[in-house]
C-alpha cells in the first residue's frame, strides 16, 4: 500500500477469495493504473518479499491481482530426467559416430567412444545454453522459474534423436512487454550462437566424398539423404569449398547443430507458448496472437503439399501435425501476455533479431 500512495494511487477496494490449486487470491480495485515504473517496483518487492505474482489488469478501474508462486522441489524430477537424457543422447552419439566411422572404413571402437562422449556433452551444452539464456533473462526482469528439465527421448536406434530438448517452467509472467520478448529471444539467441561454433566445427570435420560414391551408399542403405538443410548450414557448407562433383558426409558434430537448427526453428513460431509466441506476443493482442498462430500451421501445411514428394515436404507435413497437436494440448488458452497488461514498451530490435534467426534457420530443400 505504501507503493501505491507514494504513486498517488488510492486502493479503493480490497477482496480476497481461494482458488483451489492455487490459493488465497487478492484484487485490489486502484483509481488509476500504474506507470511501468512503478508496477515494476511493486513486481519485484511483492514476488520477493511475499512469494506472490502480481497483475494490473487492463480493466476499469485497474486491478491489480495478487496470485501465489506455487514452488515445487524438482531436483529428483531434474537429476532423473538428466541421467535419462545423456543415456538416451550417449546413444544416439554412437550410433551416429559407429556408422560415420564405418563408412570411412575405421572401426576404432576407442575413437568412436570418444566421439560419443564428445556428442553427449556438446549436444547438452547446446540445449543448456539454450535454457539458460532464459534464465539470464528472467533473473534480470525478476521472474520466478523452475528447471532446467531435459526431456529424454528413444535414441536414434529406436528411430529418434534421443531427446525432445530442454524446458524451464515459469512461476510468474514477465512484468512488461520488453521482459516478455527477451525472455523468448535470449534463449534461442543462445542455442544458435553454440550451435554455429560446433556446427562450423563439424563441417570443417566433415569429408568430402564423390557424389558417385554417395548415392552408392544411399541405394545400398548405408547412409542416408538429406533433402533439407536449415540455411545456417547452406552456408556453413559453403565456407567448406566442396569441390565439383563432390559431397560432404555430415560428421557427428555437425549432425548436433543440424538437430539444434531444426529445433530451433520450430521453437521459434509464432505459437502458444513457444519461445517465438513469446516474442510475437510482446508486440501484438492476445487475439492477433491466435490468429498469427493458426496462420503458421496453415502455411507450415500448404509448404509440405507444396514440396510433395520431397524429404522437405514430409518435414513441413510432419511439422505442421507436431503443431496442431501442441495447439490442442498446450495452446488451447490465449497467451496471457506480460504481468502489466498496460505495458507498451515494445523493443524492435528483439523483433528485427528474431525474424534474423526465423530466416537463419529456416529449413530449405537441398
Amino acid at each position: 500500500m505504501k507503493q501505491l500512495s507514494r504513486a498517488g494511487r488510492l486502493a479503493l477496494q480490497v477482496k480476497d477469495y481461494t482458488v483451489e490449486k492455487t490459493g488465497k487470491v487478492f484484487d485490489i480495485v486502484i483509481n488509476d493504473r500504474l506507470s511501468e515504473e512503478v508496477f515494476n517496483e511493486i513486481y519485484s518487492y511483492i514476488v520477493n518479499r511475499y512469494n506472490y505474482m502480481i497483475l494490473q489488469l487492463r480493466t476499469d478501474p485497474p486491478i491489480l491481482r495478487l496470485i501465489p508462486i506455487r514452488k515445487g522441489n524438482p531436483k529428483i524430477k531434474q537429476v532423473i530426467l538428466l541421467l535419462t537424457t545423456i543415456a538416451t543422447i550417449f546413444l544416439t552419439g554412437y550410433g551416429i559416430s559407429e556408422s560415420f566411422y564405418e563408412l570411412l572404413g575405421l572401426n576404432n571402437q576407442s575413437v568412436i567412444i570418444g566421439w560419443s562422449i564428445a556428442y553427449t556433452a556438446l549436444f547438452l551444452f547446446a540445449l543448456g545454453f539454450h535454457e539458460f539464456g532464459h534464465m539470464f533473462s528472467s533473473k534480470k526482469s525478476g521472474v520466478i522459474i523452475e528447471g532446467p528439465y531435459f526431456i529424454p527421448a528413444p535414441p536414434i536406434q529406436l528411430g529418434f534423436i534421443g531427446t525432445l530438448g530442454a524446458v524451464i517452467s515459469m512461476k510468474s509472467l514477465p512484468p512488461t512487454r520488453r521482459d516478455l520478448a527477451k525472455l523468448g529471444i535470449s534463449g534461442p539467441l543462445f542455442g544458435y550462437i553454440v550451435a554455429l561454433i560446433i556446427g562450423f566445427i563439424g563441417v570443417m570435420f566433415s569429408p568430402t566424398i564423390p557424389i558417385s560414391k554417395s548415392i552408392e551408399l544411399v541405394e545400398s542403405g548405408q547412409a542416408s539423404e538429406i533433402g533439407f538443410m536449415p540455411l545456417t548450414m547452406i552456408l556453413l557448407l559453403l565456407i567448406k569449398n566442396i569441390p565439383p562433383g563432390y559431397t560432404i558426409l555430415l560428421h557427428p558434430l555437425a549432425f548436433i547443430s543440424f538437430i539444434i537448427f531444426v529445433v530451433t526453428f520450430l521453437n521459434l513460431l509464432p505459437i502458444g507458448q513457444l519461445d517465438g509466441g513469446h516474442v510475437v506476443r510482446s508486440f501484438t493482442t492476445d487475439y492477433t496472437h491466435e490468429l498469427i498462430g493458426y496462420f503458421i500451421i496453415i502455411l507450415t501445411a500448404v509448404t509440405g503439399v507444396l514440396l510433395l514428394g520431397t524429404m522437405a515436404g514430409q518435414y513441413y507435413i510432419a511439422l505442421s501435425i507436431i503443431l496442431v497437436i501442441f495447439k490442442l494440448l498446450f495452446g488451447r488458452h490465449p497467451h496471457p501476455g506480460p504481468a502489466n497488461q498496460f505495458s507498451n514498451n515494445k523493443d524492435y530490435s528483439i523483433l528485427l533479431a528474431y525474424i534474423i534467426l526465423v530466416v537463419l534457420t529456416l529449413p530449405l530443400p537441398t
